[in-house]
């Protein structure tokens, strides 16, 4: 026999339910009701449609869709001014967004040197596929010839930036030891080690075969190290990833007619697309007692690239590239390809021009920043090469550049030029 059989019946006596007849005039009320909720509801969606197709003329900041996956949207400030010149700011709003979605969508994968997308040859790929032909997309092709041009090897320090960018996640000094060269011997000799083979073009260089064909060509003495070292991450732009990225984007922009705007990233890459008489500005900072202080704004018109390399914190997401030690030292991403160590000749400079990319300005500044000092002939050379620079220093603003405009100058802070 069964438990079942033999148990009481535990349930709650319920009574019977009773049948209420409601009025007819109740009825009518709630019927009254329902339809005035509905009818609010459909102003309020109609009203939320016509807001999302309807932009206002004038400077707006154009956002990456929500809804198209992963972008580097968020590291990048879009200014744009819609209408200028009578069209329809809703219909150029909606154009501008699709195609910034989409140019940041593709920069976020060909840059990505951690994840492999379907169908896309990127910077992981390449690095997991050495030694083997392989047809990359045009950005990055330029990317690499850009590069080689510089004759810069900061892209070869890939498996350096693979472990030293941890050291931003640290919440204590004392979590610095495994990735900060400075605190620990032997993370500076594994440094050193990665340096000597991405500085050597025999162990290490990207073939540029033409037609967007390239090979990652790897020793096999460096592959038989990488294997014993688990390492599988050769390339990484590191801290000039985003000046190739701006300028993807704004060509990408410039090339469809959408001119009257500046694209700006966090980590102070900036492109001016506009060519009208219209003026900008850039504010130009400097670090005083461990915060930013704004000593004057660089004022300028019409198209531009603009480099800002510091060593302070100064905008949301700096924390991924800056780090200060108790004592006051300061660790970057401006790390030198000759050791793996980063280096500031200064806190805090700008480089600027009307006929270079943005990159072109990186690969520049590099030799000049990325020193323990700063060299006068190397920083007055650049302006041969179509590249001016502003040093803010101790409260005074240095530049080669007989036109600078300054405005707003910091009582006390002095603009020379030599």
């Amino acid at each position: 026999m069964t438990l079942a059989r033999y148990a009481r019946d535990k349930r709650p006596h319920i009574k019977p339910v009773e049948k209420i007849q409601l009025s007819e005039d109740n009825t009518v009320r709630r019927i009254i009701a329902a339809a005035l909720f509905l009818l609010l509801g459909g102003v309020a969606l109609a009203y939320a449609v016509i807001q999302m197709f309807t932009s206002e003329s004038g400077w707006q900041a154009i956002q990456t869709g929500a809804s198209e996956g992963a972008t580097c949207g968020e590291e990048f400030n879009f200014q744009y001014e819609l209408g200028a010149e009578g069209q329809s700011a809703a219909a150029e709003s909606r154009t501008l967004t699709r195609l910034y979605t989409q140019a940041c969508q593709t920069a976020y994968r060909l840059f990505h040197t951690e994840e492999s997308f379907e169908g896309v040859i990127n910077l992981r790929e390449i690095s997991l596929r050495p030694n083997e032909v392989l047809e990359v997309d045009g950005v990055l092709y330029r990317a690499f010839e850009t590069v080689q041009e510089a004759g810069d090897r900061t892209v070869y320090l890939g498996p350096v930036y693979a472990r030293y960018e941890d050291l931003f996640y640290c919440e204590d000094d004392v979590q610095l030891a495994d990735f900060d060269p400075r605190l620990s011997q032997s993370v500076a000799e594994e440094y050193a080690g990665i340096a000597a083979y991405a500085s050597d073009p025999g162990h290490i260089d990207v073939e540029l075969l033409g037609d967007n064909r390239i090979r990652l060509r790897v020793s096999e003495e460096y592959l038989d190290y990488a294997r014993r070292e688990g390492i599988d991450h050769f390339l990484d732009f590191g801290w000039m990833r985003n000046a190739f990225i701006v300028d993807f984007l704004a060509e990408t922009m410039m090339d469809s007619g959408f001119t009257h705007g500046c694209i700006t990233s966090f980590d102070g890459f900036a492109r001016c697309l506009d060519s009208r008489d219209v003026g900008y500005g850039l504010n130009l900072l400097e670090q005083r007692e461990g915060s930013p202080i704004q000593m004057g704004t660089m004022e300028y018109r019409g198209p531009m690239s603009l480099a800002g390399l510091r060593t302070f914190p100064a905008a949301t997401g700096d924390e991924r590239r800056i780090y200060r030690l108790r004592s006051g030292e300061i660790r970057t991403l401006y790390l030198d390809p000759a050791d793996g160590l980063c280096r500031s000749a200064a806190d805090s400079m700008v480089f600027y021009s009307r006929t270079r990319s943005c990159a072109e300005l990186a690969l520049e500044a590099a030799p000049v920043f990325i020193a323990d000092a700063l060299e006068p002939t190397a920083v007055q050379g650049l302006s041969g090469r179509d590249v001016q620079f502003i040093l803010c220093w101790d409260e005074r603003l240095y530049t080669a550049d007989p036109q600078l405009t300054v405005s707003n100058l910091r009582e006390g802070c002095t603009l020379l030029r030599f």
